[in-house]
């Protein structure tokens, strides 16, 4: 992982006042990959499970690196105790140096559309950061945040959590003024004990909050709905009453009943909109100007897109899956128009632990009463959601390789057919039709 120094003249000033022995003149960004390395980067090495960085420090200077630090005693190297914690303390001192506004987001799942969907809108009106791709952990997340620029009025920050108590490690180094925890289900559950735990982990991005600071309440979520918090709360809901209230029929959306208009290709994310829009209206941007913006707002690839080719329409939601984002994927089919068979394809859900069969068997289970035509399971863990689809009005295949999938699909589907492909991000389903479904 290698960002730029945009601030370069700020940067350059908090690092000279951090390391007084170590002055730099200029600098074009911060590494943690020695291949990466451009002239005048900082290299920070860091120790993995299969490398250590240290051992290429050399390829770094010779790449240009200005300064290199080290854990271990080696020439023309800065000697520190730990490259995470110094990540962490240079990520800290930038922000106590910036004026941002830091918007927070996590939750299970819808983290990374939120983000993007907001930065569309506050860009429009001030300068705007926003957390780098899925860099949201304890190592990618400082780092990211350091190609902000001081100037920058709102940094739209992705806080993530693979384990207990990670998103308050993350609050301590870069605190948010305004807090949103999108949903939570059993993503990532291997990590924890239990559903709660995951829930206790990330309210930590509220329990960070101060008196003037604000933490946007889903009343919709069984556990986000009762948490309790120092600082203003803001509610929002489809089914309760709340400051903000979001209503949705066949063809359109509506927040406190007034239409937003949207396109069909986003049309899915509700629940995603629904807070963008609570956050937006209480920074002061009107109802017209959201509604403008998100009208035009294009999904991120695998995330919902949809792809004509051929003649037939590809949902694309390839991104990430778990429980909870599969069931609304499923839900969203279930309710989609095709003139031709609606072909389900889930591949495995990852990183679900002991609870994988059960899961995997419990979305079987959730389609049985679904419209869906055809659903095709893919991968060792999904062949159990294969076996508890019963219904046999729906035709049901399992593959455990690509290359047999992709041969039914090249030998089976028709014209006006629509594809929706769930699975986890290593599952690669998005090859189905990179290439061609021919």
């Amino acid at each position: 992982m290698r960002i730029e120094i945009k601030d370069k003249k700020n940067f350059i000033n908090m690092f000279n006042d951090l390391f007084t022995d170590n002055q730099i003149q200029n600098i074009n960004g911060i590494s943690i990959d020695s291949r990466k390395i451009k002239k005048n980067d900082i290299y920070i090495p860091l120790k993995g499970e299969k490398f250590d960085g240290h051992d290429f420090i050399d390829e770094a200077i010779i790449s240009g690196a200005t300064i290199c630090f080290s854990e271990k005693h080696i020439n023309n190297t800065i000697k520190i105790k730990s490259s995470i914690d110094l990540i962490k303390k240079i990520s800290k001192e930038w922000n106590k140096r910036s004026n941002h506004q830091i918007i927070g987001i996590t939750g299970s799942n819808g983290k990374t559309t939120t983000k993007e969907l907001l930065f569309s809108i506050l860009n429009e009106y001030k300068s705007c950061y926003k957390s780098i791709g899925n860099f949201n952990s304890t190592i990618g997340l400082p780092i990211s945040y350091l190609s902000s620029k001081k100037t920058d009025k709102f940094c739209i920050i992705e806080y993530g959590a693979s384990k207990p108590n990670e998103i308050k490690e993350l609050c301590s180094i870069i605190k948010p003024n305004i807090s949103l925890i999108t949903n939570i289900s059993n993503a990532h559950i291997k990590n924890y004990k239990s559903t709660n735990d995951i829930y206790n982990t990330k309210k930590a991005i509220f329990d960070c909050l101060e008196k003037n600071d604000i933490a946007f309440i889903n009343l919709d979520d069984h556990y986000i709905k009762g948490s309790i918090t120092s600082s203003n709360r803001v509610t929002f809901s489809y089914k309760h009453k709340s400051e903000y209230v979001g209503k949705t029929n066949s063809d359109s959306f509506f927040i406190n009943d007034k239409k937003i208009n949207i396109s069909d290709e986003i049309f899915h994310l509700n629940n995603i909109i629904l807070p963008v829009y609570a956050i937006c209206s209480e920074l002061g941007i009107t109802h017209d100007e959201i509604n403008r913006i998100i009208s035009k707002f294009k999904l991120p690839k695998g995330r919902g897109k949809k792809i004509l080719l051929d003649q037939v329409e590809i949902i694309d939601d390839s991104y990430n899956a778990n429980p909870a984002s599969v069931i609304l994927a499923i839900e969203r089919f279930h309710s989609t128009i095709s003139k031709g068979n609606k072909i389900f394809i889930l591949g495995d859900m990852l990183e679900l632990g002991d609870k994988s069969k059960s899961e995997h068997s419990r979305i079987g289970d959730y389609i049985n009463d679904k419209k869906i035509n055809i659903v095709i399971t893919y991968g060792i863990n999904s062949i159990n959601t294969y076996n508890y689809i019963k219904n046999k009005k729906i035709k049901k295949y399992h593959f455990d390789k690509m290359s047999d999938l992709k041969l039914y699909l090249r030998k089976n589907i028709k014209k006006n057919d629509t594809i929706y492909l769930k699975g986890s991000r290593s599952m690669k389903l998005e090859k189905i039709y990179e290439k061609g479904l021919a």
